[in-house]
């Protein structure tokens, strides 16, 4: 079953596997100490990063990966997010996608996107505008060769602009307030250039798009097993996500 990991081209089915390249992060990454622990940053290639977490008594607790792109969004940031299932060294931050003025809630519509890192910007001084590289690890993609394709494959009642965004974490489908927020989006987007990537580790093939869409640019991630139709330069992508984002 396709999970964040097997869209990086990790190998991962089981928790045995999960703990096979946390062990392997942990020998061949790089540690940061943080306030609340440490992270073992390891850099597999390709743009592929693996954050491997360990709590003040030295015990892995947990580890997230992350595509780090050349895309890149203005954000808002507001709040922090936390969550019960989380670890301390787990965290996300509420946004606003690219703000018109000073004020970080000025931007075009509200966000969450979890980090890998959260524990080494510690402690940020909250609100405040930076800019945030993006993954969004499909969960779901279709691609479109162009816009003319994209725009023929629209509900005749309900139709969405090739760059727009809906940000479905923080809302039931029946439009209830989700709490705590989720880092999930539906989005379609432009695709600004793309390529089939190879984790270096496992030999796997990815796909990658640089994507424009309502706010800014993302990188998107997708295992090939998930994806339906072309991805394609000039084309059109849409999708649900998991965002995962480095503050820049």
């Amino acid at each position: 079953m396709p999970s964040h990991m097997t869209t990086l081209g990790f190998l991962v089915t089981t928790e045995q596997d999960f703990r096979h390249y946390a062990y392997q992060a942990s020998e061949f990454g790089e540690k940061i100490e943080t306030p609340n622990g440490s992270y073992t940053f390891w850099e597999v290639g390709n743009g592929i990063e693996l954050w491997v977490q360990t709590n003040l008594h030295k015990r892995i607790i947990g580890m997230n990966p992350h595509f780090r792109g050349r895309a890149s969004m203005r954000a808002g940031l507001v709040k922090y997010v936390s969550r019960k299932e989380q670890t301390i060294l787990d965290g996300s931050f509420y946004a606003w996608a690219n703000p018109i003025t000073n004020d970080p809630t000025s931007g075009m519509f509200p966000f969450v996107f979890d980090l890998p890192d959260y524990d080494t910007y510690h402690p940020i001084l909250l609100p405040c505008i930076i800019d945030v590289q993006l993954a969004a690890f499909a969960h779901h993609l279709i691609g479109f060769a162009d816009e003319a394709t994209y725009t023929a494959s629209q509900h005749k009642d309900l139709k969405f602009a090739p760059e727009s965004l809906v940000p479905s974490g923080l809302f039931t489908p029946t439009g209830k307030i989700k709490e705590p927020p989720q880092a999930e989006i539906i989005f379609n987007g432009r695709v600004l250039e793309t390529a089939r990537l190879v984790n270096p580790v496992t030999s796997q093939k990815f796909y990658w798009a640089r994507v424009r869409t309502l706010g800014g640019e993302m990188d998107v991630v997708a295992d090939p097993q998930i994806v339906q139709g072309q991805v394609v330069q000039d084309g059109i992508v849409n999708g649900t996500f998991w965002l995962s984002g480095r503050l820049l």
